[in-house]
């Protein structure tokens, strides 16, 4: 409130009181009120009784121990002199607060301050979800005080219901799957006044948030994606975005988000789980929060992308030369391992998934400067371990390599070779082995074992070539071997030399290749000479009638 202000409501208030006997004077939080008795007794049973037993002076304990401001107060002020007086959502909880202490209720009087403020609440507040968030937050300080009454418990339900209703007021999912366009409520279950640009409820304090979304989870009545959804934007919120200085506070709200978020594979998105991953450590939360993200990381990182992985590593070339974050990089990697390892599942994908998550890190890794070359040999040789038996070459490490000489070109041949003795030349590809072998940034050695690898592989593609084209050659000459016997048992004229060829079990390729094309050589005495496997023609005879 600005001076201005307090300048007028002070002068509203003398002028106010001009009329009645000011014989009581209360200062709240600075602000001084000068009240009368009789009217304040009117309203309120417990001040009546503290003036029977001329303990007036217990009023401003009850004032100081309810925490009320000046602007509450000076509503109960206005109400218990009959002027004109107006409720808000960022007061009625306080009011209703002092009305609940002081007794300003029914039996005291019908026109009283505790029935005005609960039925301002049912009409105004309640069926609207943003006064009810704005009401629940204004009012956090005041809820201590009615745990006994309930009232907190009427604005979880309050609110629980509206979602229930429509879970887009706890934010818009985005989608990635086809769904509908459109969340379509039932009409007859139009219940409240659908504001949608509502308030937040990741505003309110975490000693409410965190019961209140308890009580949703328990309730089942919102789809679990939204509780996820307000859950990770309280995180974003209150941790990821809130300032360094908040330390105690932030640990406390990563905790209790720990405890919110459900452990169903795929429902949170990696990047947020890695983000709270980093930050319980950051912050020493407690060993089941750190775990809890653990776990959940490791049921879905073949989700996960190499931009989540490095969010871990931000920063691993500045703190410990990065060994810090790749043993946590490694510790993720073998919880990984070591849940799937227990399951009974047959399907490898989660792994060659992962063996390439791998390969992309350390590639992303590799272009930074400022890592060290012991710790991309150790993210190496961890990315190699990962992918021993699941993928087939080893093309990733290659690249990685390339990119880490490309941004470390102070290194000298041995310390390269250091580098280079974690790729494994045998398993590069063709075009891996082209591209290797035109690198000059690799050292001589590793140069000359890819030229022989290379080598190697030109001479096993024509040893494949030259069988796939004996193979042929069998099939196809089997073929005509069947046509030809089933002709035998038809002509009996077969010679033997070609009865003696059927039987040969294997020929040479030259000469598969010459009987493909009948008998060329012109000796009669050779093998291949026989023609007795073209089909012969029968000869007509002509008949001569005399």
């Amino acid at each position: 409130m600005s001076d201005l202000d307090k300048k007028n409501n002070s002068e509203n208030r003398n002028s106010m009181s001009a009329s009645y006997v000011s014989d009581l004077h209360i200062n709240v939080k600075g602000v001084p009120f000068h009240l009368c008795k009789e009217m304040l007794a009117k309203r309120s049973s417990k001040v009546s009784s503290l003036l029977e037993r001329n303990e007036i002076d217990e009023l401003r304990l009850i004032l100081r121990d309810l925490e009320v401001d000046p602007e509450t107060f000076e509503l109960v002020d206005r109400f218990c002199k009959g002027c004109e007086f107006k409720f808000t959502s960022d007061t009625i909880v306080s009011v209703l607060c002092i009305a609940y202490y002081l007794g300003m209720n029914e039996e005291q009087s019908s026109n009283n301050l505790l029935g005005k403020a609960s039925e301002f609440l049912e009409q105004r507040v309640f069926p609207s979800w943003s006064e009810t968030v704005n009401a629940l937050r204004s009012g956090d300080k005041s809820f201590d005080k009615l745990t006994d009454v309930g009232l907190v418990d009427l604005f979880f339900d309050s609110l629980i219901e509206k979602a229930s209703y429509d879970p887009r007021l706890l934010g818009e999912l985005i989608k990635n799957r086809v769904e509908t366009d459109d969340y379509r409520p039932n009409p007859r279950r139009r219940l409240f006044v659908i504001d949608w640009k509502s308030e937040d409820l990741i505003t309110i304090p975490l000693r409410l948030y965190e019961p209140l979304m308890i009580r949703a989870i328990k309730a089942r009545s919102i789809p679990v994606e939204y509780i996820v959804l307000s859950v990770c934007k309280y995180a974003k919120k209150w941790v990821f975005d809130a300032e360094e200085s908040l330390s105690g506070q932030k640990r406390e709200v990563i905790e209790a988000v720990e405890r919110l978020l459900p452990h169903q594979r795929g429902l949170i998105s990696c990047e947020l789980l890695f983000e709270s991953l980093k930050h319980s450590i950051w912050l020493e939360a407690n060993s089941e929060c750190r775990n809890g993200f653990m776990i959940r990381i490791c049921k879905q990182l073949d989700m996960a992308k190499s931009t989540d992985l490095k969010i871990l590593s931000r920063g691993y070339g500045e703190k410990a030369e990065g060994f810090e974050t790749i043993e946590l990089v490694k510790t993720v990697v073998k919880s990984f391992y070591t849940y799937y390892a227990n399951e009974d599942s047959e399907n490898v994908s989660h792994f060659v998934k992962v063996a390439k998550l791998s390969e992309e890190f350390l590639f992303l890794a590799a272009s930074e400067a400022s890592l060290k070359l012991e710790a991309f040999v150790e993210l190496a040789e961890m990315t190699v371990a990962i992918s021993q038996g699941i993928l087939s070459c080893s093309d990733g490490i290659y690249r990685a390599i390339d990119v880490f000489l490309e941004s470390h070109r102070y290194l000298t041949e041995s310390e390269k070779m250091e580098v280079c003795k974690v790729l494994e030349c045998s398993k590069l590809s063709q075009e891996g082995c082209e591209r290797a072998a035109k690198n000059q940034k690799l050292p001589l050695r590793i140069v000359v074992q890819v030229l022989f690898v290379s080598q190697l592989q030109i001479r096993d593609t024509v040893a494949k070539e030259i069988k796939g084209m004996e193979k042929k050659v069998d099939e196809e000459e089997e073929e005509e071997i069947g046509v030809s016997s089933d002709e035998d048992e038809i002509e009996n004229d077969e010679c033997v030399v070609h009865r003696w060829k059927k039987k040969k079990k294997k020929t040479s390729v030259w000469g598969q290749v010459k009987r493909k094309f009948g008998c060329l050589t012109s000796s009669s005495y050779s093998v291949d000479a026989c023609t007795c496997d073209v089909k012969k023609k029968k000869k007509k005879i002509h008949h001569h009638y005399i």
